[in-house]
């Protein structure tokens, strides 16, 4: 292997003067990749040991690696990710979607933003260290489920990063966890950080799909996802499942999710892209239901 990457590694020396400065990127990633050959898929250090895992619902090593590359193809087909792409992700939990990402994003950069403090110390003192342009911020924000002791409230959270800052904005799973006074400060956070062309991806589990006493597969049988009962005054373009406990599970209806998206400067790219959560869609893509919008007026 050494053998290997020293012939690779001359390549490089020898070609400078003369290769393209795509050549000799490419180069260097195979002389990268021989000389770290475990990187290529699996980096053991990044993935967090199964007590913290659990925290994210995850029981098994398997289904870490079937959401991250579900994410992963989502930004790709829908987001037109690019390995130059400026990525924010909302709720970036213990780096699940990055995880993939950091072979996508080479030349860009990544940022993510998580309410549960240890989880962002665990990205700082791993994933960061390993790729610097993967970055982490803890956001003190009060959860009823995830952060209660959380200092600021949702709903007048600013995201800590510039207008115009981004290609991709996107959220796996946290918009299933908001209220609707939240969802909408973070759409109009997202247009805000977005630039002008720039995409947003959100998951939901969509009432529009919803079906009372319809069989749902998996683990969507249970009843923290049997959306039942209304909050807050929306009728039913909102409900909740665990009443005690309404950020556990939260569920809208596209005309909701517009209306929101419209104050924010936001628009459909597309219809909606149906999950596989409900058991409803003849055809789907993943888990959720995926909302794909960009800012109103933009080429996107």
């Amino acid at each position: 292997m050494l053998q290997r990457a020293t012939a690779v590694l001359d390549r490089v020396r020898r070609g400078v003067s003369s290769r393209s400065p795509g050549d000799i990127r490419r180069l260097k990633e195979r002389a990268d990749a021989v000389l770290h050959p475990y990187r290529i898929a699996y980096e053991p250090d990044l993935v967090p040991p199964p007590k913290l895992m659990g925290e994210e619902g995850i029981n098994v090593l398997e289904e870490w690696f079937r959401w991250a590359e579900e994410w992963s193809m989502l930004l790709r087909v829908y987001g037109r990710i690019t390995r130059s792409s400026r990525v924010l992700e909302i709720g970036c939990g213990l780096g699940r979607t990055a995880f993939p990402l950091r072979y996508v994003v080479v030349d860009g950069t990544y940022d993510g933003f998580e309410i549960v403090q240890h989880k962002v110390a665990f990205l700082q003192r791993t994933f960061h260290k390993a790729y610097p342009n993967f970055r982490f911020v803890w956001a003190d924000i009060h959860n009823t489920f995830y952060n209660p002791e959380g200092q600021i409230r949702a709903a007048d959270y600013t995201f800590p990063y510039d207008d115009g800052a981004f290609d991709i904005v996107y959220a796996a799973s946290v918009f299933t966890h908001l209220l609707p006074e939240t969802a909408a400060r973070y759409l109009a956070e997202a247009a805000r950080v977005l630039k002008p062309d720039g995409r947003c991806l959100v998951s939901f589990f969509l009432l529009d799909n919803y079906r009372t006493n319809h069989l749902r597969p998996f683990m969507f049988a249970r009843r923290e996802f049997a959306f039942e009962h209304q909050y807050g005054g929306y009728g039913d373009d909102f409900a909740i499942a665990v009443p005690d406990r309404p950020e556990e599970t939260t569920a809208y209806r596209l005309r909701l999710i517009e209306r929101f998206a419209a104050q924010a400067g936001l628009a459909l790219a597309q219809p909606p892209i149906p999950g596989m959560w409900s058991g409803t869609a003849s055809t789907w893509v993943g888990a959720q239901d995926l909302v794909i919008l960009t800012k109103l007026g933009a080429s996107g």
